[in-house]
Parts: C-alpha cells; sequence; structure tokens
C-alpha cells in the first residue's frame, strides 16, 4: 500500500509539472513482476466495490488545448450505490422499533446507543427480506455471510464503527433491467413502446446497520437523533453501466419500485429511507482519455440525482480539457444551488480498519429456507408488464400501469380476465377485452380502493 500511495503521488507530481504543455500526456505507472496481484477482470466505478480490493494500476492521460474535444466526445459513465431500509419492525441488531417521525431518541436500544455491555442480535426477518431482494435482482444468495466493522467517527455514530458486510455479503452479482422513457425518467415498460433499454449490473448487496441523524442548531450546536441509528440497511452497489444523467435518475426510480413491489421497504427518498450515492467519470469515446471518477453522496430525490450528475459532466470535462485532471474526492449536492463541492479526498482502504465483528456469529440460510423465500418472490415489475402485454394483449402504457401498482393488483387483474373469459365461454358470449378490464381495474378500482382508504393487498 505504502508503493501505491509513493507511485500515485510521483504519477500526481509528474503530470502538474507538465499541466502546461501543449500536448497529450500519458504515463503509465508499473511495478515489478510479483509486487501487487493482477487487477480483476471487471472494474466498478462504485468505492464500496473497491474499498475490499488491493490497488490498482492504470494508464493515465490528459489533454490540453493543443487537441480540442467537443463536449459531444465524451461519455459519462455512472454507477451507483443505493441504500434502502428494510420494512423490517424493529432494527437489525436490537429490538428497538424503527418508527419515521418519532419523537426524536425515543426508539433508541442499549446497543443503539453503544453502550457499554450491550451486544447484537441479527434480526432474522431482515435478513429474509434482505434475500427475498437478492432473488429478484438475479443475485446469487450466498448461505453464509458474515459481518465487520467499518471504522469511521461521526456524532451520529455513536460506536465509532458501523457493522456491515465488507468480505462476505448476502448476495452477490445480478442485473436489472432500466427503462427511460422518452417523455418522462423511469417506468417499467419495454422498448416497444419507444422506451430505452439498459441493463444495469448489480454487483454485490450487502446488510448494515444505519447511522443516527446529526442536525445544526441556528446557535452553531451540533444535536443528535438515534432514533434511525441501527436501522437495517441494505446497500446494493451497481456496476458503471449508466450512461449519463437521465439513465442514473430512471435507475434509481426503478429499483425504488422493486423495492416497493416486493415489499422489502417503503423506499422514500424524502423520509431518508432510500438515500443514493452516485459515482461520475467522463471518457472520450475512443477511450483515449480516461477520467478519475468522483462519488456525489446522499441524494434524496429522482431530480437531485439528474441535476448532480449533469453538474459533474460539466465540471468534469471543463477540468479534463484543460488537462488539469479531475482528483478522486467525495462531493456533496446542494439543491439550491445545483453544484456540487468537495467533502473529502477518496479514503483509502486502510483508512476504514475493517476488522471481523467479534461479537456476531456467521449468518447460515438453511436450503430450505432459501427455496421458501425464492418461491415467495414475486414477478418484478418490468416481467410482469412484459407478460401481460405478451399474453394479455394489454397496450405497453396500460401493461405498466398495472405492473406498477404492485403485485396483488396485478394477480388480481390476471384473475379478472381469466373468470371473463370462463363467464363468457359458459353463456356463449364474448369476453370483455383485456383493455377494457385494465381501465376498469386501475380506474374504477383502485380510486375505489384509496377512498375506502385499504391498501392494495386487502
Amino acid at each position: 500500500a505504502r508503493s501505491c500511495r509513493e507511485a500515485s503521488a510521483m504519477l500526481r507530481r509528474a503530470l502538474a509539472s507538465r499541466s502546461s504543455e501543449a500536448a497529450i500526456i500519458s504515463t503509465r505507472v508499473s511495478l515489478p513482476r510479483g509486487s501487487i496481484p493482477p487487477p480483476p477482470a471487471s472494474s466498478s466505478s462504485s468505492s464500496s466495490s473497491r474499498e475490499g480490493r488491493r490497488p490498482r494500476f492504470f494508464s493515465t492521460t490528459t489533454t490540453c488545448a493543443e487537441r480540442p474535444v467537443d463536449d459531444d466526445e465524451w461519455e459519462t459513465v455512472v454507477g451507483l450505490e443505493l441504500h434502502v431500509q428494510i420494512g423490517a419492525k424493529t432494527k437489525l441488531f436490537s429490538g428497538a422499533e424503527r418508527l419515521y417521525g418519532a419523537e426524536a431518541n425515543a426508539n433508541v436500544a442499549p446497543f443503539d446507543a453503544a453502550l457499554p455491555g450491550s451486544l447484537p442480535a441479527v434480526n432474522a426477518r431482515a435478513v429474509e427480506l434482505a434475500a427475498r431482494l437478492g432473488f429478484a435482482l438475479g443475485a446469487h444468495i450466498q448461505s453464509r455471510s458474515s459481518f465487520d466493522r467499518k471504522h469511521y467517527r461521526y456524532p451520529d455514530l455513536p460506536h465509532g464503527y458501523q457493522i456491515t458486510q465488507q468480505r462476505s455479503p448476502i448476495a452477490l452479482g445480478g442485473s436489472l433491467d432500466v427503462f427511460v422513457d422518452k417523455k418522462a425518467v423511469g417506468g417499467v415498460g419495454g422498448a416497444d413502446d419507444g422506451s430505452k433499454r439498459r441493463t444495469l449490473r448489480v454487483e454485490r448487496l450487502q446488510l448494515e446497520m444505519d447511522t443516527g441523524k446529526s442536525s445544526v442548531a441556528s446557535d452553531g450546536a451540533t444535536t443528535v437523533d438515534l432514533n434511525r441509528a441501527g436501522s437495517t440497511l441494505v446497500e446494493i452497489v451497481t456496476a458503471p453501466d449508466l450512461r449519463g444523467a437521465e439513465e442514473a435518475a430512471s435507475a434509481a426510480e426503478t429499483f425504488q419500485r422493486v423495492v416497493r413491489f416486493l415489499g422489502v421497504g417503503d423506499a422514500n427518498m424524502e423520509e431518508g429511507s432510500m438515500r443514493v450515492d452516485v459515482n461520475v467519470s467522463h471518457r472520450t469515446r475512443d477511450g483515449a482519455v480516461v477520467g478519475e471518477r468522483c462519488e456525489v453522496k446522499n441524494l434524496n430525490s429522482f431530480r437531485s440525482i439528474a441535476r448532480a450528475v449533469a453538474h459533474e459532466r460539466t465540471r468534469q470535462i471543463e477540468l479534463l480539457k484543460r488537462g488539469t485532471g479531475v482528483r478522486r474526492q467525495t462531493r456533496s449536492f446542494d439543491p439550491a444551488t445545483g453544484a456540487t463541492a468537495v467533502l473529502r479526498d477518496k479514503e483509502a482502504l486502510l483508512d476504514y480498519r475493517f476488522a471481523p465483528e467479534p461479537d456476531l456469529p456467521p449468518v447460515v440460510i438453511e436450503p430450505a429456507a432459501l427455496r421458501a423465500i425464492e418461491a415467495a418472490v414475486p414477478e418484478l415489475p418490468s416481467s410482469a408488464a412484459a407478460r401481460l402485454t405478451r399474453t394479455r394483449g394489454l397496450t405497453p402504457k396500460l401493461a405498466r400501469t398495472i405492473a406498477s401498482r404492485g403485485p396483488w393488483t396485478v394477480a388480481y387483474f390476471d384473475s379478472c380476465v381469466d373468470a371473463a373469459n370462463a363467464r363468457a365461454t359458459r353463456h356463449g358470449t364474448d369476453a370483455p377485452a383485456a383493455d377494457d378490464v385494465a381501465n376498469w381495474v386501475t380506474g374504477v378500482l383502485v380510486g375505489a380502493v384509496k377512498r375506502a382508504g385499504l391498501g392494495a393487498r386487502k
């Protein structure tokens, strides 16, 4: 690690000393054979997936005024880290309730406050819901996973470390189809109605405990509310498969719909139960210039995601065109100005001092339990919409509307169509069109359910 830092420092000094020259600078760092193991075959733009790997050496190229570059020559590369609170009634490692809007510090167990002698105990329901989400994404659910301590200090983290799954997460791999509508961001339709499809690979899904919430009062004092501390988070780390602001916002919205569709959580961004970090970098389409990535933290709306990525595109391309390069940083986003600002330089792996969690045994899910969880996973919205279009003859728009209402609405619509067809067969009459049934379900029935204050399941 020390050799990596020294080599990186030498590279930065060499580039800085030649930044005023009007030429393309290309520098490759190499080490003696055997000093560093080869990098993995696939790379990620997400920090959580890189933290567990050894440093990676690569070619860095910058340009300057001698080679003018048009903005259309640059490609935006985006990966996501989504943090979703699991909808279990109690927290991940304690029996305290997980309630939004409660009085400050009203739902805090001894372990949540890191009181001496308190020990964690894993919430089995949280593990089950995380596995359900993993199965829905097509991930491999590990029958044996473990927890680690990630050390860092914030006022709202009383332990001085976060319990996460760095070395052995609960799920690996998977993917999600993201459809970008030409007229609206997000959706669950398909390319047959004019939307663009992007397959987003999932690298890992891990369980971890949430932090508390700190606020700065008008007099400058910092107050801490630990109601959220210890709540179950699922962190989903994606590959850098997205291209641009619209795709990033669409992907986050698609993940939110999947989480709600499965009943894993409410994923309300305005309440903080779903937060998104975006990792943004840029490269020329011919691959001659590749910039470093920056992470923008804690975005709490789809519009903020799109605006943050758009701002980073402008900022990073300007730096690359000037030849100064992009520093690898963690940044914040200000919704009022639409700009990002530096929080800190990217942490190295050693800064977190990952260590196995000594107070928790490995999480082992028996094969029979895994089969039961997988069997209970419903169709995803994209799959349901495609099936309704293919087998029921619905228009893509109606199929998306039905699918977005949840698995119970999809099942009710299927039952309605089957019952209407059976009745028409018995009486020798024509069955109603599937589109008419869909309009009745999404219009008349859903409206009546809302007026009665009932959930879709009831």
